[in-house]
This record gives structure tokens, sequence and C-alpha cells, in this order.
């Protein structure tokens, strides 16, 4: 079940501020942290919900159809 956007804004802001209060914060270990962190809630926030794609057939007709997002192993 993909997370609400508000979860996903809290997500992002408890990312934002895991290091931003110590003054001794390694800056490239706490922006990988926050690249995985982030990373993890937009894949919470994608993978599961239902989405409406739509295109053009081969034949120049417009096609619209229904899907679930699923994520890669």
């Amino acid at each position: 079940m993909p997370i609400s956007q508000a979860q996903l804004a809290d997500k992002i802001e408890a990312a934002l501020k895991y290091n931003s209060d110590d003054p001794e914060v390694d800056i490239p270990q706490a922006r990988k942290h926050f690249a995985n962190e982030l990373a993890e809630a937009i894949a919470q926030f994608t993978i599961g919900r239902e989405t409406t794609v739509t295109g053009t057939s081969a034949t120049g007709g417009a096609v619209t159809g229904t899907g679930i997002i699923k994520g890669t192993p």
C-alpha cells in the first residue's frame, strides 16, 4: 500500500532534519543518508500506486489503460 502525500512530506522533512543540527556532521555521509532516505520515501509513495496511462496505438488511435506501479527487485 503506497503512502500518502502527507506521509511523503513527513519522510522528506525527517530526512532533511536527520543531520541538520549536528555541528560535526560528515557532509558526504549526510548526503548519502539523505539520498537513501529520499529514495526510500519516493519508492514508498509510488510503488503499488494505481495509475492511468494514455498513449497512441500502432494504428494511430488513442489508448488508455490502468495499472499498478511495480518496483524492481
